[in-house]
This record gives structure tokens, sequence and C-alpha cells, in this order.
């Protein structure tokens, strides 16, 4: 990893730091600040220009006295922020590490310009710190999600509405994820549903779930370390004949339950399996965790669902072949229960105003991906999805979707409650950076973290969240990258980048700084951004 800042000029001598504002406690009530009109689109934002002449100190030349030295303190930062977990957006950056740059490049009230935002931490960050922001991407996910983290939120108001939106799902809610207690024969609900792929065994050819194949170390050709699984019936008669994922699959089945018992057993949690050696625990696996996934199958959904061609591109065919595993659509990635859910979820947002629609969206969209069958199943129990790809785990984990945005709901209120802003002089563009509409020598700092290369394909990545959320998903050609699927080379990405960066040198002000992210292992990206 590499981080550089480039300079057109160094300036001014910085004002004293602000002390970081301290988290308020939720005992006391807040004033959350009103956001103006027009400063969101999910476009390009036609009121960009008239924000900058409101929030520009234009420059003068004969006034101008900014001389500020490199920034060279270590910086101290941690992701184990309520902020930074409220959603997985790819190869982001604690805010709280961008708030440092911020503080020593600008002073209050100062402009501060991020023409590749991402989930919008260097908007927040300067909102934090009593800047103004512009925040640009070509993604509308991206902006969407930008737009949430630096909108101000009334928890109180938040939870009330989290309650009527409770309120709107649970019936259907509790019949897509009801079961039966094996220990009292009482009510009980899904808490997750284990997937195991169907392999067979190249010696006994039988077949099995991989969940049912037992694992044990063994070494690579060279020697090295590995864990493999075996197949347990060669293992018995004292075999151990490996199971390879590579083989021919036969489909995925339910092999595990996780259920949560409603009529007071304790513990409260208990599992049962497919082949359970509890007889009552594998009848009762078969007639109400079966049952209800049959029972589901055979409905029709009665809400919109994203019946979408999946994106063809680089993660999707090349690096992963979802098309060969059954993935046509955007749907396909989910079980019919969880699109069913998700679904429902996203019709009852659509009754609130649209402050409260937006944040339950920006809510779902942060846990959609964890609701899809890219969730691995974990021996602790645990699901967890690979990070920057699409992948379609041998042993998937199913999550129950209410209980995920119950327990998000609480991640964002606490997440809502640190973010103190004082002032809102925000704009949020969807549009190119290689075309700002900003006019030149306005902005005072620009922070920025920009696409490397081929190794975050963000457009195939947030291709889930925008076809949920409705957004036009048709902007892949002018996405700034390296895609060998879309026939993008590395000399369209330098072409670009050099556009893109010479708009941020003409919009920034002379002899001022932009710091430029950039953690990329190709040395011929990152050879380019040197030259610039």
């Amino acid at each position: 990893n590499q981080s550089a800042q480039f300079i057109a000029r160094i300036g001014r001598t910085p004002m004293p730091k602000q002390k970081p504002s301290p988290h308020q406690s939720p005992l006391f009530k807040r004033s959350v600040p009103r956001m103006p009109d027009g400063y969101y689109s999910s476009g390009p934002n036609h009121n960009l220009r008239k924000f900058v002449e409101e929030h520009a100190v234009p420059y003068d030349p004969e006034k101008c006295d900014y001389n500020v030295p490199p920034f060279d303190v270590p910086i101290t930062t941690t992701k184990a922020t309520a902020i930074y977990n409220m959603h997985t957006y790819w190869s982001k950056k604690p805010h709280d590490a961008i708030q440092q740059y911020i503080r020593h490049y600008t002073q209050p009230g100062d402009l501060v310009l991020d023409p590749f935002c991402g989930s919008g931490g260097t908007a927040l960050a300067a909102l934090m710190e009593g800047r103004a922001a512009i925040a640009i991407d070509l993604s509308p996910a991206a902006t969407f999600i930008t737009k949430n983290y630096c909108t101000p939120v009334d928890v109180d108001e938040l939870q009330r509405a989290f309650e009527e939106l409770k309120a709107k799902v649970k019936p259907e809610m509790d019949w897509l994820y009801e079961t039966r207690c094996d220990r009292c024969d009482g009510r009980a609900k899904t808490s997750y549903v284990v997937c195991s792929q169907v392999f067979q065994c190249p010696r006994c050819l039988e077949k099995f779930p991989l969940f049912d194949c037992p694992e044990i170390e063994s070494t690579t050709l060279l020697g090295k370390p590995k864990k493999i699984r075996v197949c347990p019936i060669c293992q018995s008669k004292g075999i151990e004949e490996e199971i390879s994922t590579r083989s021919k699959k036969f489909g995925s089945i339910p092999v595990l339950v996780s259920y949560v018992c409603e009529e007071g057993c304790k513990p409260r949690r208990g599992e049962r399996k497919h082949n359970d050696t509890d007889p009552k625990k594998q009848e009762f696996f078969q007639r109400y965790d079966l049952g209800k996934i049959k029972q589901i199958d055979e409905k029709e959904i009665p809400y919109w669902i994203p019946d979408i061609p999946m994106i063809r591109g680089y993660e999707t065919t090349v690096k992963r072949d979802l098309f060969a595993q059954g993935v046509d659509k955007v749907g396909d990635l989910f079980t019919k229960r969880n699109l069913w859910a998700l679904s429902l979820i996203l019709e009852k947002i659509s009754s609130f105003d649209s402050r409260m629609r937006d944040v339950f969206s920006f809510e779902l969209t942060s846990i959609i991906l964890k609701a899809s069958k890219m969730m691995a199943h974990n021996n602790d129990g645990i699901g967890r999805i690979q990070k920057g790809t699409y992948y379609l785990p041998q042993i998937a984990h199913d999550i129950n979707v209410w209980h995920f945005m119950e327990d998000t709901l609480s991640d964002f209120v606490a997440a809502y409650l640190e973010i103190i802003l004082s002032d809102t002089y925000l704009a949020i563009s969807t549009s190119d950076a290689r075309f700002l509409d900003i006019p030149t020598s306005t902005v005072d700092y620009i922070f920025t973290d920009p696409p490397y290369g081929d190794t975050v394909q963000y457009g195939e990545l947030n291709f889930i969240w925008e076809t949920w959320l409705k957004f036009d998903t048709n902007w892949h050609e002018n996405e700034i990258i390296v895609n060998e699927t879309r026939h993008i080379t590395e000399a369209d990405w330098a072409k670009m980048m050099w556009k893109a960066l010479s708009e941020c040198f003409r919009v920034l002000k002379p002899g001022h700084w932009i710091t430029l992210c950039y953690h990329d292992t190709s040395e011929g990206t990152w050879q380019f951004i040197q030259d610039l």
C-alpha cells in the first residue's frame, strides 16, 4: 500500500486546530440542523455553481497568504466506530483520519472537495470540522450513501418511525420465519439457515453436502499446511478421500437451522440438522423448516423485486462466473424467503416521508449483501461476506432479514449520535469527475481516494444496491476503471484519470493542497499517478 500527497504550491499558515466536538449524551435532546434544498442530486447537481458562489471565498492573489507545510504527523485512527460500521462500502477510509488532514490544511468555513466521494467520508469529515463540502461520484449508489452519512437525523424520530415500520412488516415477517421449537413444541423464529453444496466422492461415488464432510489438516504439493474436507464414508473405513469443491456440484440444500424459542425455553436458541441423531429434531427439520421453505417457494412474491439481468463484467464473468452458478438476474443472488423479506421492507418503507424513506433505504442497502447467498457460514455461527467481490460460498449462511434490520438500527442510532454538525453546507452531485461544474480556483482543499486501476470494480459491485434503489445503472461506460470485460485498458484509465486530476488542478486555488490516497499493487497505475 502506498499513499501520496500532491501539491500545487505551499501557502498559508493554518488556524489552530479545533477541539473535536464531544459526543452528545442520548439523554439530552439535540438540535438537528436542516439540510438546504437542492444539496443532493441522483444526477448532475445543477445547484453546484450556485453553491460554490455562496460558500467559496474568491481567490485573490494579492491577499492570499496560504502557507501550510506538509502534513507529516502519524495518523491515529480506527475502523471500530459506529460511524464506520454503518455501511460496508468498498475500500472506504475512516472519517476521523480524514478529519486530521482537513484540520491541518484548512480553516473553518473553507471549501473541501472530493471528486471520487464513494461513501462520503471526506464530506462527513469536512462537515464535522465546520467546513463546506462538495461530494461527487458517478455512481448513484455512492452519492445516495454519502447523502445519508452526511444528513443529520433525529434519533428519537428514527426510533419511532422504526417501530411503525416494524408494525407494518411484522405479520408477514412472522409468517416468513416461523418454525417450531423441538424442545417444548412451541412457537419459534428461524434465526438462520445453513445451506451446503452437494458433492460426489470420487472413490465411493456417494453424494454428500460439503457441510457433512469432516475437515482435516493436510498439506499442499509444496508441503505447506492446508485444511481439506474428506468423504465421511471413506473416512469411516480409514481412507481420507478429499472432496474437491472444484468438482461437479449437485445443488445447494439446507443442512442446519438455528432458531429462537418464543415460549420460554432456556437457552432460547436451539438448532437442528438435516441428519440429526435426535429423531424429533430431524422430524421438526423436515416438517417445519423444509416445510416452510417449500410453502414459500410455492407462492408468488406480492411485491416488486429487482427482476433485472445481472451485470456482465469482470467480477461476474471472469473472476467469478456467477452465470454458471445460476445467477442470471439480481434476484437469483437471494433465497426466495430473503428476497420476499427485502421486497416487503422496501414496499413498507415507501409509505414514509422522504427523510425516513431515505434512512430506511440506506439501512436496507447496508444489509442487502449480508442477506444474499454470498454470506458464508463459519463454524462460530456467524456469517461473513467476502468484501469487494462476488462470491457464492459452498456453505452459505442465510440470515433472518428482519433480525438484521433490528440489530442494524442500534448501530445507526449510535452513529447518528456521534455525527455532530453545527452547519450543513454540502452539495452532492452524481456526475463525472472529468467535467467538474465548478468555477476555476475556488476550492480550498481536495482530499480524494480515486479508483485504483482494476483493484476494486465499483460499478459492478454497486450494481446490487442501485437495482434495489431503482437507480440508473447505465453509467458504467464513463467509469474510470480498468476492466477487461468492457475493454477498458490501463491506457484508457490513465487518460481518464489525467483528465479528472487536471480538473482538480483547475478548480483548486493556486498554492493549495490535494491529498491523494492511493492503494494499489499495480506499479503501472501508481507510476502514472506519480508522473502526473
